[in-house]
């Protein structure tokens, strides 16, 4: 299967994901009875009223409005890392030279995302959750891993740009069509 038809799906796949967002029910609800005899469903995990603080609202419990949704966000963060990986890897050349480390940097990031949904999840359930580094948990796997680890992708690609995207070759040549081109200009 060629690349672009790769991106193509992971690009219907997003949208599927997103749209499933917009089908699911909102968590937390509470049925109303209105003056007709009928039922009115009132979703309060937007905001409800602070009850010390009245110009502040509060979305409530945590894992309630979130154990719902919280895998559609896990799926959707996986389908962006691959889609962002096989972004880099259309731009190259020869793709077996580097096919297996930016596959290896794909799931260290999908790795370490998956660990900051699974302790994100442990976090809004946890009366007292803990801390790592002077962070929660779910944030200090953000900062000090995937933060970190998107760099190993910059590095990567960095350092394989001129022999495997852009070419000494393909320079001169650009530079052969640009001097063609400037000189029927004038």
């Amino acid at each position: 299967m060629k690349l672009p038809t790769i991106l193509f799906g992971l690009l219907l796949a997003l949208c599927v994901v997103l749209a499933l967002t917009f089908v699911i029910d909102e968590v937390p609800f509470v049925d109303v009875p209105t003056d007709t005899g009928g039922v009115q469903r009132v979703t309060t995990g937007h905001g409800t009223a602070h009850g010390q603080f009245s110009s502040m609202d509060h979305g409530g419990a945590g894992a309630e409005r979130h154990q719902p949704i919280l895998w559609l966000g896990w799926v959707f963060g996986l389908l962006q890392i691959t889609f962002v990986v096989a972004c880099l890897a259309l731009g190259v050349r020869r793709r077996d030279r580097i096919r297996v480390p930016l596959v290896v940097c794909g799931l260290l990031l999908a790795s370490i995302f998956t660990m900051i949904v699974v302790t994100y999840q442990g976090y809004v359930t946890d009366a007292a959750p803990a801390l790592f580094g002077g962070l929660p948990a779910p944030t200090a796997w953000f900062f000090y891993g995937f933060w970190p680890a998107q760099g190993l992708v910059v590095v990567l690609f960095v350092v394989v740009f001129s022999r495997l995207v852009v070419t000494g070759q393909d320079m001169e040549r650009f530079r052969e069509i640009l001097a063609a081109r400037r000189a029927g200009d004038r």
